[in-house]
């Protein structure tokens, strides 16, 4: 078998069942297995799975095992020669996975680690998904107090990937896992995924494991896929908004020197502090005006969240 394609789904049967259909429907030239990890989800994802995809290799779980174990569920069950990650909150477009495939096998200058592709939104624009490894110059920049500036300095050709506009064939470090295709080789080599990423950020440490195994990744611009982004995780989102900051943490003491992580921390102190500033200030303007502030009151609590959490000592990340 040439493929096995590995969904984890919570809570996104709607967006997981067009999900399926797509790639069925969109991939032909491979012979392939889609198994489902459902990580018991309340709104009866599973019995969908079931009743509509007979063919699909279901895997209920009776509790949320988070998104690196699921995986390698999957993962071990697995019997395709190469691996495809797909998040069940995408759809396949043209023929994306054949295409990737294609590139992975017709590579015949090296063995390519892994292949990501193009993302766009639900409305067709370009979801912009691959990015460079932390650097702790560039991340005391690479926030939304100056994204607007970064912004009027892009090229097509820039060398800072966020702001690139994934146009051309080119070798990456690391994209969003919202679609993975890591090849056989690789696979071997690296294995699961790693599990103290609860949920966010283990695609990133993949990445780097596979870099540093001595493969490539690339991205694929001719292969699409609709990504709608986050749809289970913005159910619960102050605790996911807390559960990135835990997977970086975790990252960070992974891959980089003692001092990266504690700098980063005081840095991260110094922005929650502003953005719970400009947002208390909004809140209270737009109570003043007597003017809807749904948002903004949600988003500040979600940064005095955040704030308060990073002085418990579970957010002291032990590795």
């Amino acid at each position: 078998m040439d493929l096995s394609i590995i969904i984890v789904s919570w809570n996104t049967k709607d967006l997981l069942r067009d999900c399926l259909k797509s790639v069925y429907r969109e991939t032909v030239k491979y012979s392939f297995e889609v198994i489902v990890i459902d990580n018991n989800s309340p709104d009866k994802s599973a019995e969908m799975v079931r009743a509509e995809f007979k063919e699909t290799i279901l895997i209920a779980n009776n509790d949320n095992k988070g998104f690196a174990r699921a995986n390698n569920q999957g993962l071990k069950v697995a019997k395709g020669k190469n691996i495809l990650l797909l998040n069940p909150d995408t759809v396949v477009l043209n023929g994306a996975i054949d295409k990737m495939m294609d590139f992975l096998l017709d590579n015949n200058t090296e063995v390519p680690g892994i292949i990501t592709c193009k993302l766009l939104n639900g409305d067709g624009s370009l979801q912009k998904s691959v990015n460079s490894f932390f650097t702790l110059s560039r991340s005391l920049f690479e926030n939304r107090l100056f994204e607007k500036i970064l912004e009027k300095v892009s090229r097509s050709d820039t060398k800072v990937m966020s702001l690139w506009d994934h146009s051309d064939l080119r070798e990456i470090e690391w994209a969003f896992g919202a679609i993975m295709l890591i090849s056989e080789q690789a696979f071997k080599k690296v294995g699961l995924l790693d599990e103290q990423f609860y949920i966010y950020a283990e695609e990133m440490d993949y990445y780097m494991r596979v870099k540093q195994a001595g493969f490539k990744s690339y991205f694929l611009p001719d292969a699409e896929i609709i990504h709608f982004g986050k749809s289970s995780s913005r159910q619960r989102r102050a605790a996911m908004f807390i559960q990135n900051y835990k997977s970086f943490y975790v990252f960070l003491k992974k891959h980089y020197k003692p001092h990266v992580y504690y700098v980063y921390r005081l840095r991260t102190y110094i922005y929650m502090l502003i953005w719970i500033i400009v947002y208390g200030l909004k809140v209270l303007i737009k109570t003043i005006l007597r003017k809807q502030n749904s948002e903004e009151r949600e988003q500040f609590k979600v940064y005095v969240l955040t704030f308060v959490w990073h002085f418990k000592p579970d957010s002291f990340i032990r590795i």
